[in-house]
């Protein structure tokens, strides 16, 4: 026995070291073996839900095209509201721009009505001066 102790390790620790050894072993298997089962389970949930949402599309709107028709409608309507905001948006700029020409052709003419009520006033002054002048021409003669 001294030998044996001396060259290795003991017949005893060579045992303990390979028995501990397979329990490793079928521990790494049990747990590969648990990740593919749990693997395995994933898929099958994601297929029963997806097997679910088509019953109760079923259920709903009888069938599955009937659904899938809905959805189309449902987003041709959205890009079709979608353009017309598009449109809307367009128009407004369009309209804020001439609104703006408007309001600068009204300042424009405002301007011009009070240069011309400037001129007819300075023309009925005038005239008020002619009639004026006029009337002291007859009463002086």
């Amino acid at each position: 026995m001294g030998n044996e102790q001396v060259k290795g390790f003991s017949t005893n620790a060579k045992a303990f070291i390979i028995i501990l050894l397979f329990i490793n072993i079928a521990f790494a298997v049990k747990m590969i073996n648990k990740y593919y089962s749990m693997k395995d389970l994933g898929y099958r949930r994601e297929k029963t839900f997806k097997e679910e949402t088509t019953k109760r599309v079923m259920k709903a709107f009888a069938s599955v095209e009937e659904a899938n028709a809905l959805v189309n409608e449902i987003k041709q309507q959205k890009e079709s509201a979608e353009n017309a905001a598009k449109l809307l948006a367009q128009r407004e700029l369009e309209l804020q721009r001439k609104n703006q020409e408007m309001i600068d052709a009204i300042a424009f003419l405002e301007a011009e009505k009070a240069k011309l009520q400037g001129e007819i006033w300075a023309l009925e002054d005038q005239l008020s001066l002619a009639r004026q002048t006029i009337s002291d021409m007859r009463s002086g003669k």
